[in-house]
This record gives structure tokens, C-alpha cells and sequence, in this order.
């Protein structure tokens, strides 16, 4: 198996509670999913100022814990998928804008894809959040269905975050539309997700989290039929030294 190595980043806004300065971040998750495998999630990084903001990098592995089968058309893998990211995060005041690149080797579907973002929140003195994230991927599928059937896609995903982190606990939202156009598919597969994550924030460098995500709500797949209801449950730590 090849030796990947993996980054991606853990939500700024659910972090707001955290010291923001060269420090060690990181987040061990497990993840349920009712149409798929089960993944546990591990990832690393690290942040530190600049004369022009703060520079971060994070590694993420995810690793097949059971569940359902793969399909066909995927690799049983021990390994799932891995990421490796960097963000550079400019601060005005409590307001910041995000830029972020992002590569993602899947093992199991043989894809590979690069992500750029721009991100944009506020965070308020009373513990509100807000944030908007664009977020443009390019997939190359390279296992010989998916390329056949798919060829290369192009996905613009859009997330509109809302949450509250109090001196206990903190709640978010998160919704997400994907619009993705697939190389030798007529129409657009379009999905759309919401998140619900509760946390608590009154652990010093930890904070659990449980997170519910109701999945292709009023969304449409490449043939324009609607999908099948689906979710998934995520419980982990998010951690920052």
C-alpha cells in the first residue's frame, strides 16, 4: 500500500474558545455512517502567528472500522482516505477571512482531489459564531467503474455555519449545498446536508463533541431523481495545546 501522508483542519469557529496562538491542534473522532462503512478519524497540526496572521497545517487519517460492506468499486482498505491541508487565517478584530488548499487521496474509491476555499466569520463577544466557507473540488477518479462512469468531477460545496459557545456547552449548525458536475454525466448531482454538533467548552484543551448530519435532503442525483434520506453520527475530541 502506498505511504500517504494527510492533513485537514478542524473548524475555526468551534475552536474560538481555545488560546488562538502557536499551538498543537488536533481531534480523534469516530464516525457512524448509516449507507457506509464506520471510519475512525485521527488528525494532527500546528498553528503559529506571523506578521500577517496565523499560518496552519493538519494531517487527517481515516481508517475503516466496520459497518457496511464496500462496493465493487471500491478497495477494501484498512486505511479509507487521507488529507493533508494548510489554511493561513487573517484576523480583523473578532471578524477573519480563510483561504485554505486541501489534497485528498481516497484508498478505497482510488480518487484523488484538491480542494481550494475561501472562508469568512465573525465571532461575537457574547459567544456567537457565524461563518461562510466556498469551497471548490476537483476529483480524479481513477478506479476503472467510477472513471467510466464518471470520468473526473468537479463539485462547488457551499457551508453556512451558525452557533453559540457558552462557559458549559456550545451548539453549531452547519449547512451544506454540493453542486457537482461529473465528465460523462448530463446532469448535476446536488445534495444538501445539515450538521447539528453540540460540544462542551468547559475543558480547557478538550472539547467533545457529538454531531448528527442528516444527509441528500432535498437533493437530486446525476440522473435528476431524488436521493434516499440519509445521516451519520460523529463523536470525537477536539483538542489544542
Amino acid at each position: 500500500m502506498k505511504k500517504i501522508i494527510v492533513a485537514s483542519t478542524v473548524s475555526l469557529a468551534l475552536f474560538s474558545q481555545f488560546a488562538a496562538a502557536n499551538a498543537i491542534r488536533g481531534e480523534v473522532a469516530a464516525e457512524s455512517n448509516r449507507t457506509g462503512p464506520h471510519l475512525g478519524i485521527l488528525k494532527g497540526g500546528y498553528e503559529f502567528d506571523t506578521d500577517y496572521g496565523q499560518f496552519g497545517f493538519d494531517v487527517e487519517a481515516k481508517s475503516r472500522l466496520g459497518g457496511r460492506a464496500y462496493g465493487e468499486n471500491q478497495h477494501e482498505s484498512g486505511l479509507h482516505e487521507a488529507t493533508f491541508a494548510a489554511d493561513y487565517t487573517y484576523k480583523f478584530g473578532n471578524a477573519y477571512v480563510q483561504p485554505r488548499v486541501e489534497y485528498t487521496r481516497n484508498v478505497a474509491n482510488d480518487a484523488n482531489t484538491g480542494k481550494f476555499a475561501l472562508k469568512g466569520g465573525y465571532n461575537f463577544d457574547n459567544g456567537i459564531f457565524v461563518a461562510a466557507r466556498y469551497r471548490y473540488e476537483g476529483t480524479q477518479n481513477n478506479n476503472s467503474i467510477n472513471k467510466a462512469e464518471l470520468g473526473d468531477v468537479k463539485t462547488n460545496r457551499t457551508d453556512l455555519t451558525a452557533g453559540w459557545a457558552g462557559d458549559i456547552v456550545g451548539v453549531s449548525f452547519n449547512y451544506i449545498h454540493k453542486d457537482a458536475n461529473a465528465e460523462h454525466k448530463n446532469n448535476n448531482l446536488k445534495i444538501n446536508e445539515l450538521e447539528t454538533k453540540v460540544f462542551l467548552t468547559n475543558l480547557g484543551n478538550y472539547q467533545p463533541y457529538v454531531q448528527y448530519t442528516q444527509k441528500n435532503f432535498d437533493s437530486s442525483g446525476y440522473n435528476s431523481s431524488p436521493l434516499k434520506d440519509d445521516s451519520q453520527i460523529k463523536l470525537g475530541v477536539s483538542m489544542k495545546f
